[in-house]
């Protein structure tokens, strides 16, 4: 096993673990990770098919506490943004992509959030949506849907759970599409395998520290690591390295 290797499986391994602690961070954390190794039209269906198959066993684990008035609706909408966007999926130079990705981290982790997500009628289809449109481009949306999901006032695993649930529709419709498109997996079938078993046995450990360690020292260490990572892409993509 290379060192790239080592380094992604380890870090499907760490953030499924702060994805299961926090219902939310994982994602974006691993895509900042991932994005190091590979060109876009790689690296989102990767990065979706690991995230798929971790927000997909934290559903299971948590399958009682989901929320299907939110999931079913979220779903619907996911589904419809997928399709819009597949129509206009195009591949990006991966320097310019880098820049992109960095910043885009940097802006949803940093950025004022609302104390409060607009609350309007088919709210939970019109979010699904945006993030089913939106994974298609960024990969990692749940900064952008938090908002939503935080304004509900669920109980902390009914938000893990539903979360979980709503981005595992999110990431199966995306690698549906790019497989439509004419993304292979087989070259990296290995690889993915072992960052998938490791996302389980992350969730697992996760769920395990939900309700024992402060959520404050995950968000520390979350942002410190994030901006390591973030500005690093935006450097690779602006020297071309």
């Amino acid at each position: 096993m290379d060192a790239q290797s080592i380094v992604l499986i380890g870090a499907a391994l760490v953030t499924s673990i702060v994805s299961g602690t926090m219902g939310m961070a994982g994602g974006i954390l691993l895509l900042a990770v991932m994005a190091e190794f590979f060109a876009p039209t790689v690296l989102i269906p990767l990065h979706g098919i690991v995230q798929f198959a971790s927000n997909g066993s934290r559903t299971l684990i948590l399958f009682k506490h989901i929320r299907w008035n939110i999931a079913a609706w979220f779903a619907a909408g996911a589904l419809v943004g997928a399709l819009f966007g597949s129509q206009l999926v195009v591949e990006i130079p991966k320097s310019k992509f880098q820049i992109g990705i960095g910043v885009f981290i940097l802006l949803v982790t940093f950025a004022p959030r609302p104390k409060v997500a607009a609350n309007f009628k088919g709210k939970w289809l019109g979010v699904g949506g945006m993030a089913g449109f939106l994974s298609l481009f960024v990969g990692a949306t749940g900064p952008l849907i938090a908002p939503f999901f935080l304004r509900e006032g669920l109980p902390k695993e009914a938000l893990v759970a539903t979360k979980a649930a709503c981005q595992a529709f999110a990431h199966l419709f995306k690698i549906g599409t790019y497989a439509a498109l004419g993304f292979l997996l087989q070259p990296y079938l290995g690889l993915v395998l072992a960052m998938v078993a490791t996302v389980f046995l992350g969730n697992y450990l996760g769920k395990q520290l939900l309700a024992r360690i402060p959520e404050a020292w995950f968000v520390h260490f979350f942002k410190i690591l994030i901006v390591v990572l973030a500005v690093r892409l935006i450097w690779k993509g602006y020297s071309g390295t």
